[in-house]
């Protein structure tokens, strides 16, 4: 087995890009099922994107020394 992190770095993106995907739609759910207007609710899934791609990529390049 390949101990390289260079080539599951595309694998890592996938998998973090996959993740902060699926929490904006579940965030986008929740707001909109809260009463929220449209506008509000899609800001609130693209911060919820953005915050956790953001996280999840800072985490990864923490763990990965």
């Amino acid at each position: 087995m390949n101990t390289d992190t260079q080539t599951l770095r595309g694998v890592w993106l996938a998998l973090i890009i996959l993740g902060g995907a699926i929490a904006a739609i579940a965030a986008g759910v929740v707001i909109r099922f809260v009463g929220a207007d449209l506008p509000t609710t899609l800001g609130a899934a693209g911060a919820t994107f953005l915050g956790g791609t953001g996280l999840g990529l800072a985490a990864r390049k923490f763990l990965a020394g």
